[in-house]
């Protein structure tokens, strides 16, 4: 089976939507035999380098010169859309929020969160445009995947039939594993990875960190992310706060600078207001490092009975959870232990084989005639 992955997300970012594509890719090519990816990638702009842990021979890389926006143009022209050209295909896979025209292929999409249909302020972008233009897409997918049990919310909100949706978790990368941190004397810390975006919640947590220094009850907060949209209200918050010193921002990390981040961490604060997953979470239970999490979001799925749970929108109840992982050391280590057990139940090799089961009922829906 040849199918055509899109995998322009992992040239332009290292995180979030960036890692699925890089992650499921090397993933996929390693299964047996099958599938072979066509690796879609126009782009004017360089970016980071394609994956390297892809398999040899098991994949070819389309990149071109032509920027996503004109390679789009020339895939509207009769036997020249995306499941023919730059290759022919049997599935194309959406990884983004970026559609580009397939008529003679199967259709997977995988709706990451439908964040911008919840509220238009978690995304920088026109919401009606987006909004119009998923909807679009899903109506042509044979099948829509979704990255968690509670995105099937999100498909529900988007209009998607729910026969048409598959959960496949995503996973973590073999590289975060419990281990000590190399600066082991380095003063305590907690730890938030993610971009800064409104939907992040790094306001609310500022506030409820103010109110613990204040008291002088919370070591170091630090900020593991670059700026996404909408960001200059937090970023002008941190500046003016009466603990900037306490705050330290770390606009680019590796992977292996985000290993060692998570293992010096007593805690991960993620208190995020919406989410389709929440690798960062993934992340560092896989290190055996506490986590606190929205009720009743994604990342409280992820990391089951071992989370704090809190109110995202609530700043008290942040502040509580925050109190209560930093005051109970044995309730913080017995929760590391139990959300490293619960890492281990996702894999990239099971997502990715799970994924091409997909593909494969994906393949079979577009060869049945409609009735």
């Amino acid at each position: 089976m040849k199918v055509g992955f899109d995998i322009r997300p992992a040239l332009f970012n290292r995180a979030g939507i960036g890692r699925y594509a890089r992650e499921l890719a090397g993933a996929l090519s390693k299964l047996p035999e099958q599938p072979f990816l066509e690796l879609f990638a126009p782009a004017w702009r360089g970016g980071l380098d394609i994956p390297k842990d892809l398999e040899p021979g098991r994949t070819r890389l389309h990149r071109g010169w032509l920027p996503a926006r004109a390679m789009n143009l020339v895939n509207q022209l009769p036997g020249l859309d995306a499941g023919r050209f730059p290759a022919k295909i049997d599935v194309f896979h959406y990884t983004d929020y970026v559609y580009p025209e397939v008529r003679h292929a199967a259709r997977v999409l995988t709706l990451h969160d439908a964040a911008f249909a919840v509220d238009p302020n978690f995304h920088g972008m026109n919401t009606t445009t987006l909004l119009n233009r998923v909807r679009n897409a899903i109506s042509k997918a044979h099948l829509v995947i979704v990255v968690s049990e509670t995105g099937r919310r999100d498909a529900e909100l988007m209009g998607v039939d729910p026969n048409k949706v598959r959960v496949v978790p995503n996973g973590v990368n073999p590289l975060f594993q419990p281990g000590e941190a190399k600066e082991k004397d380095a003063a305590p810390y907690l730890l938030t990875v993610g971009t800064i975006e409104p939907r992040k919640n790094h306001c609310r947590t500022l506030v409820a960190l103010e109110n613990l220094w204040d008291k002088n009850e919370a070591p170091d907060w630090v900020i593991a992310g670059s700026p996404g949209w909408e960001y200059e209200d937090f970023i002008a918050r941190m500046e003016r706060s009466r603990h900037r010193k306490r705050i330290r921002w770390v606009k680019e990390a590796s992977d292996h600078d985000l290993l060692e981040l998570y293992r010096g961490a007593m805690a991960l604060l993620y208190p995020s207001l919406h989410e389709g997953f929440g690798l960062p979470v993934l992340e560092a239970m896989a290190c055996q490092i506490p986590v606190i999490v929205g009720r009743s979001t994604a990342p409280a799925w992820v990391a089951g009975k071992g989370a704090m749970l809190v109110d995202p929108a609530n700043i008290d109840s942040i502040q509580e959870g925050i109190e209560r992982i930093l005051a109970e050391d044995w309730w913080r280590k017995q929760a590391a232990a139990v959300l490293h057990l619960r890492s281990k139940e996702f894999t990239w090799h099971g997502a990715a084989e799970t994924t091409f089961q997909v593909y494969q009922e994906a393949s079979s829906l577009a060869a049945t005639p409609v009735a």
